[in-house]
Formats: structure tokens, sequence, C-alpha cells
């Protein structure tokens, strides 16, 4: 195995060309019952072959990078499945660990961290699988050297790995949203006129909107409470409303345009086939509609009440990022998040009537740790607090502020690290290996009773 020098000496050129054969090592996991296998065909051409679902093994190779700069980890794997296989999920992966420039390369030191290297997959006209690897990396603290692994586990497959380059480049700046969540109390309006009534809770929202634009620059999304229009009417026939179509978005639509931002508002949607939904909908800086999500996850009382709920879970692409939402009841239920931040999510929206305050303290920030998002929660009670919760679990900002909001900057790309967060002695990123060290083919298969 090469020493720290010669890797420094290695990498260099793998900054411009990529590895040749005798750059690389391959290993098979010492334990595994039935050894893997690797072969390099030619220069920046590896394969790993492995004979069951018992097998694991990698390649690895070293690298240079530039402390203060970016670096772009790219690579192409074009994997064959054995036919019983049903897929690959995130059995075949890339990904790189920054070496502490106190430490060197020794295995079983501490190091900085590790990261896993995104990539998307296309299926060949021949049935394989193309994954194609590509993300630029913050270079960390002083780091100067990195190992990067190529690994395939647990299924019966071949995988050859090619076009690997490693790219010194400027250091990636933050991907900031402005974020703001609206804060009016729900109070009791007289329901003998439900169209006064209605209006008289909009004129609540607009008021905070008002507030926001007085005091908060260019922000790019702002989040309401769930159902805050009607919520306790005695006629829902009568204050359900169409998306477009309805007072809510047409409110929601002329400050989106006005003030050049996204606005998302909860309501009691009537579609023209006569069902009713409780629908989350974003509008965009035009002012037209972005989409709708219906909640999932109904309590008791809406479905006897007869509303019906959507049948998947959905991401919505903003121009500053990928957004998801969780209404309610929904987010009591873990798997619904990661649902979403599988399907790409950068940032939640959850809107909600009100909860407990274990709920406040515990469940929502337990979400936001689980997915490694952060979250925008909007309550319509007195008594809560309404505010963003970081991606760590902590409230970043609160509000109890009638008619008051509560907004932070929040960085996209942020990822705040754990040490010995399944990687070893060194800082792990939940918002990574939440996804790419978990088994969605388990998930798949479970029955539920």
């Amino acid at each position: 195995m090469k020493n720290f020098k010669s890797a420094i000496v290695v990498g260099a050129l793998l900054a411009v060309v990529g590895a040749a054969a005798d750059d690389w090592r391959f290993y098979s996991a010492k334990l595994s019952p039935d050894p893997a296998e690797g072969r390099a065909l030619e220069a920046n051409v590896h394969e790993i072959s492995l004979p069951s679902k018992r097998s694991c093994g990698w390649w690895e190779t070293d690298g240079v990078v530039k402390p203060g700069g970016g670096a772009r980890f790219r690579a192409t794997a074009e994997i064959s499945l054995d036919a019983a296989e049903k897929g690959l999920w995130n059995d075949c992966m890339m990904f790189v660990t920054w070496y502490d420039p106190k430490k060197g390369n020794k295995k079983g030191v501490s190091f900085l961290q590790r990261d896993f290297v995104d990539y998307t997959d296309v299926k060949t006209p021949d049935g394989k699988i193309r994954r194609t690897f590509d993300k630029t990396f913050a270079v960390p603290g002083a780091c100067e050297a990195v190992r990067v692994e190529f690994i395939a586990k647990w299924h019966k497959m071949t995988a050859t790995v090619s076009e690997y380059s490693l790219e010194l480049v400027p250091r990636p700046k933050p991907r900031i949203a402005r974020c703001v969540v609206g804060n009016p109390y729900e109070k009791r309006p007289d329901w003998s006129d439900p169209e006064r009534a209605v209006a008289s809770r909009l004129a609540q929202i607009e008021a905070t909107l008002t507030n926001i634009f007085a005091h908060v620059e260019h922000p790019d999304i702002i989040l309401f409470a769930e159902t805050f229009t009607d919520t306790g009417t005695p006629c829902p026939e009568k204050t359900g409303e169409r998306i477009p179509g309805g007072p809510s978005f047409a409110l929601a639509s002329r400050y989106a345009r006005q003030y050049k931002t996204y606005i998302a508002l909860c309501i009691r949607e009537r579609t023209d086939a006569g069902t009713f939904h409780n629908s989350t909908f974003i509008v965009d800086r035009s002012g037209g509609l972005v989409g709708v999500y219906r909640k999932t996850t109904l309590t008791s009382g809406e479905y006897m009440d007869g509303l019906l709920p959507a049948d998947d879970f959905g991401v919505f692409d903003l121009d500053f990022g990928r957004v998801g939402c969780l209404t309610c009841w929904d987010n009591w239920f873990s798997e619904t998040a990661k649902f979403l931040r599988r399907k790409g999510a950068e940032l939640l929206l959850f809107p909600l009537a009100g909860c407990a305050w274990d709920h406040v303290d515990i469940t929502f920030p337990a979400r936001a740790i689980d997915t490694g998002l952060p979250i925008l929660v909007a309550m319509r009670q007195r008594h809560l607090p309404n505010g963003i919760i970081d991606r760590d679990g902590t409230w970043r900002v609160k509000t109890f502020e009638e008619n008051g909001f509560a907004w932070a900057d929040i960085d996209l790309d942020a990822r705040p690290r754990t040490f010995w967060l399944s990687v070893g002695p060194g800082m792990g990123d939940a918002h990574s290996l939440y996804v790419d060290e978990s088994r969605p083919e388990l998930y798949i298969k479970q029955e539920y009773k």
C-alpha cells in the first residue's frame, strides 16, 4: 500500500487524468464467505465481480485536494445484475474519505469525514444499469488528501467502473433559501355567513403578509398553517375552495406575483368532481400554480366528514430547491418524511392545526434528524410556536406574535455532522447516510398487519 507522500503524487495526476491501473487497490471483505473478485481491465477501468449476495468488494485509490477549495468527483459504473435480482438500490456506491492532515492515511485512525457521491441511473438497451456519479464538495478544514472507494455488495453482479476523475474546482457557494413562516392566530368567526367568515380569516393572512413584506427582504417561500381559512366551519361544503379559482388562491397569487416569492397555503379543497381534500398548494413568483399536495394520512374526524386522502407523496421543484410537504397527522409517521427525502426533497413544509408540547419538543425535531432536512412549521394556535427547525433538530427561530412571522436563511447544502455515525472514527453526514446505508429492498418486502 502506498504511503501518504506517494498518494499525494498520484493524486496530483488524478486531478487531471484519473487513475492508472496500478494506482488502484482491490479488496474483498475479509469475513465474506464468497470472496469478490477485482480486475483492472485497462487504465481507469476496473471491474468488481460478486458471486453471490454474500459478497462485498471494492476498489480504492488516493487523491490530492486543496484546503479552502472544492473537489468534484465523477465516475461511471456499468452494472450487470443476476436475473434473479429485483433491483440494485444503493448497493453500488462511491464514497470519499477525507484524511486528517495530522494523522495521514493509515487505516483505523481518526479521519476528518466521509461523504457519499450522488448518482443517477439509466437503464441501457441490454438491461444493464448505467450509474453516473457526480458531486462537488467543499474541502473540509486543512485536508490535503482523500481516499476514494467504489464498493459493491449484497447482490450477484458485475460492476465495471470507468471515467473516474477528481477535479479541483472553486469552493461551492452556499445555496441559500430565505424561508418565512406566517403566524396568524385562529379566531372564532360567525359562521352564519360562511363567505364573510372565510374573508375574515383571509384578512388575517393578508395582515400577516403585509407585516412580512415590511420587514423581510426578498423571501423565497412563505408558509401558513393547516386549513386556516375554514377551520371550525359547520358547513364545509360551502367553504371548500377550488385550486385555482378560490379566494385563498387569488390572495396568494396576488402577493406572490407582487413580491416575487413562493407562497404555500393549506385549505379544504373542493374539486369539480365533488370530492373534498385537505390540500396545500404552492404558487410561484409569477402567481401561477406550482402544484398541490393532498394530505395522505387523514384523522378520524376528517375521513368521517368525507375528506379523501391522496395516494402518494410528492416533491415540487422550485427555483431555489426541491420542496416536500407533510400536513399535520402525516408527520407523526416517520416513514413519510423519509419517503420525501428519498424523492429528493431538500426542505419540508409542515402546516398543521396544533399539537401537544412534547410533539413540539420531540416529534418535530426527530423528523428533521431522521431526514437531515430543515422543516418549516406553521400552526394556528396561540399557545404554540411557529418557526423553523434546522436539520440537526434545533429550533432555529420561533414566534408567538399574532400576525407575526419567523424567518431564517437556510443553506440547502449545509451538512451538520456527527462523530462515528456509521463511518468509523470520523464525521458522518446524516443527510446522506440515512439514505445511502438504508435497506430499501427490505422496506418494500414488509407486510403491514
